[in-house]
């Protein structure tokens, strides 16, 4: 497609972008490669591309940025009297969208129009990876360092982290492979990763943590990392292999505040299956991933899990982002990834009107492909259960709201509607139409046990009055017959973080990999006679707007003991 130079007014800075010859929106994954070179013209970046980035990009489906340093360099060593390169870089990688410098133009709550959606990449936090080559290293370094909830893994040729760098860093994971950097560079990439030497021979040491493994760094003996070749430089055996060995193996997480690294899962074999473009379901073109566990015995029914992904985002990052595929594997169930009619956005506005942005309403397409699931899969009807993250958490609520007697449980994250997820605003919730309807046709001993994961770093939290958690709340209570309790006032002092304390409250610490991790697990029981524990607002600490490894495990432990009986109402399985 050819480079395209880019001038950000805002910042006075430019850059050279090149992206791969496939559609914008696509169901894979397409990951951003920043590199970070010593001069700032197009013959520079053109030569970067002929030496195995451009089919690096095109194979594997990768938005390559070459920003352009300052006439005086990179100001690698940070020093206070030169231009602030990491302020620069952050601004920058905000702009690797799209080609223009046009604004984007967003709703009244900030969210990005579907017309400005489509028009960009996207390209997600989780996926950025940095190179440094021909006097770009030392800069490539010290923003790993010193930015890493920006950056998964850096590639770098030669050079060395500055001692302001050093000083300025947060010691935080990055993945690392290296060939003639400074010792000390390497020192501090092991030191952040955590690493002890794993494996080693006369051309490279990897070292690796023994926890989590995909904090690794790999330091090349005089060549290129991995490579025999004395030459430092690009090449394409180079690139695909460090591509194969760091880059396709590690993303981050944002959870904690500047996050953690994760492995890829694999979305390919016999398990997985796609149907893109799709008619089947005679409601127009509909794109979706399912996976059926290779382990299931014949005959047996097993529950469904479908997972909706966040707004811009699309089958292949949702499931990346959940792996309740891997979690299907061990526990017998199937999942499905469904993509957004727009393939954007889930519409959530129910009300089905032509002239809305994106169409009829994506209510009917969820259920629809539930009945396709169970008519066509090994699937018991009467386990079928929801969650979904950021914008297809609303989307699964909305299902659940409509259409609770075929839903038997409820477990989305990180949902910031209805409302503004920046400031309280007013909401009557008998003017959301799905709750509305909801709270209209439902019968008084129609229950939905929900578990409900967010982030206390997330901008709703601590919880207040008028804030987009506090509707989604006080909805679920009113439906499950749970008593409705006033929020806190934006910025009382002592807040609860969850804006109303549970009638049992508990902690649930971290897994090894990720001992940090702790929930808050706010439990609040029905008013009926037999009081039952329906509706759990869980608060993950220090997560940002991301799905932690442990929140579907954690929800799926509570929802699975929960079947749809065929009158409606809530039963246990194995009763």
């Amino acid at each position: 497609m050819g480079l395209y130079h880019k001038t950000v007014k805002r910042l006075d800075r430019s850059m050279y972008l090149y992206y791969p010859d496939i559609p914008r929106h696509n169901p894979d994954l397409v990951t951003l490669l920043v590199v970070l070179r010593g001069e700032d013209s197009r013959e520079s970046a053109e030569a970067l591309l002929d030496t195995g980035l451009r089919d690096l990009s095109e194979r594997h489906h990768v938005v390559l940025a070459f920003p352009d340093p300052l006439p005086g360099g990179w100001n690698s060593g940070l020093d206070e009297d030169k231009p602030d390169d990491l302020a620069a870089l952050d601004g920058l990688l905000q702009e690797v969208t799209k080609e223009d410098d046009d604004p984007l133009k967003t709703n009244e709550i900030g969210i990005p129009e579907l017309s400005e959606m489509l028009r960009q990449w996207h390209l997600m936090n989780m996926t950025r990876y940095l190179a440094g080559v021909d006097g770009g290293a030392d800069m490539a370094y010290a923003y790993a360092a010193c930015r890493p909830d920006n950056i998964s893994a850096v590639l770098g040729f030669g050079g060395g982290i500055s001692a302001k760098a050093l000083e300025q860093a947060s010691y935080v994971p990055v993945a690392a492979a290296l060939t003639g950097a400074s010792a000390e560079t390497a020192e501090y990439f092991v030191r952040a990763c955590g690493a002890e030497p794993a494996d080693d021979n006369d051309r490279r040491t990897i070292y690796r943590n023994a926890v989590n493994p995909v904090r690794h760094v790999v330091v090349g003996k005089g060549g290129t990392p991995g490579e025999e070749s004395a030459a430092p430089g690009f090449g394409p055996g180079l690139l695909e292999k460090v591509w194969q060995e760091t880059f396709s193996k590690v993303r981050r997480l944002n959870t904690g505040k500047v996050g953690d690294l994760r492995g890829f899962t694999d979305l390919t074999g016999p398990e997985f299956t796609w149907v893109k473009d799709d008619d089947r379901l005679g409601d127009g073109k509909h794109t979706w991933l399912t996976h059926v566990p290779s382990t299931l015995e014949p005959g047996e029914k097993v529950p469904l899990v479908v997972f909706y992904h966040g707004g811009s985002d699309n089958p292949t990052e949702a499931a990346e982002m959940a792996r309740l595929h891997e979690l299907g594997r061990k526990e017998h169930f199937i999942t499905v990834y469904p993509w957004g009619s727009n393939t954007a956005s889930w519409n959530i506005n129910y009300d089905e009107s032509e002239g809305d942005e994106g169409g009829f309403g994506d209510e009917k397409f969820g259920m629809l492909l539930i009945d396709y699931m169970i008519a066509n899969y090994p699937v018991d009807p009467q386990r079928v259960y929801l969650s979904g993250f950021s914008n297809g958490a609303a989307m699964a609520q909305v299902i659940a709201m409509l259409y609770p007697e075929r839903i038997a449980g409820l477990m989305h994250i990180d949902s910031n509607w209805p409302g503004n997820r920046w400031k309280p605003t007013e909401v009557d919730i008998d003017k959301i139409p799905a709750m509305r309807r909801a709270l209209e046709q439902k019968p008084d001993w129609m229950r939905m046990p929900v578990w409900y994961t967010y982030g206390t770093r997330e901008a709703s939290c601590p919880v207040y009055r008028g804030c987009t958690q506090q509707y989604q709340y006080d909805f679920w209570k009113k439906f499950n017959n749970i008593e409705v309790k006033p929020t806190q006032e934006v910025g009382t002092p002592d807040a609860c973080e969850s804006g109303v304390a549970g009638d049992v409250v508990e902690i649930i610490r971290g897994v090894p990999m990720y001992p940090d991790h702790y929930y808050v697990v706010n439990r609040f029981y029905t008013r009926d006679a037999d009081p039952k524990n329906y509706y759990n607002y869980v608060l993950m600490h220090d997560k940002g707007h991301e799905v932690a490894p442990m929140d579907p495990v954690l929800g799926w432990n509570y929802v699975k003991q929960f079947r749809r009986n065929p009158d409606g109402t809530v039963g246990l399985v194995g009763e």
